[in-house]
């Protein structure tokens, strides 16, 4: 599934060992975080083994990134779904985590490999190797 809002584009893959990849690009702020937050929504209520948060297509986040990035995290531990975010150290989503202090509640990678065999390292029920859509 893809999309675009505005400045702000989104897709989804399911890969087919039960992860969740949503990938976001552009402005995730005030206009567009809604949208992310259902995407979230959606994926968790599929009960994927781990749910991924590719964000290191951003280009900038606000207040409004930062609570919906909050609840996503709380929805998929509610859901017992591991849950995580690729961006580089740089990217503006870890930039603004930090500037607010919290970015110690996300486990963020900067890479979509890395976050994928962490999970597979750390005993997490996702072991994707491969990177073949299951839609």
């Amino acid at each position: 599934m893809q999309g675009e809002l505005g400045g702000f584009s989104y897709s989804v893959q399911r890969l087919a060992c039960g992860t969740s990849v949503v990938s976001a690009a552009g402005d995730l702020d005030g206009e567009t975080h809604s949208r992310m937050y259902r995407l979230v929504t959606d994926e968790v209520a599929r009960e994927p083994s781990q749910l991924i948060l590719d964000m290191s297509g951003v280009t900038s986040a606000d207040d409004a990134a930062l609570e919906a990035l909050m609840e996503a995290s709380a929805l998929a531990g509610e859901s017992d779904i591991s849950f995580c975010l690729v961006a580089p150290a740089t990217n503006p989503i870890v930039t603004t985590l930090a500037a607010a202090e919290l970015i110690e509640r996300f486990e963020v990678f900067p890479t979509l490999g890395e976050a994928q065999r962490h999970a597979s390292r750390s005993g997490g029920r996702s072991v994707c190797d491969g990177d073949s859509p299951n839609n």
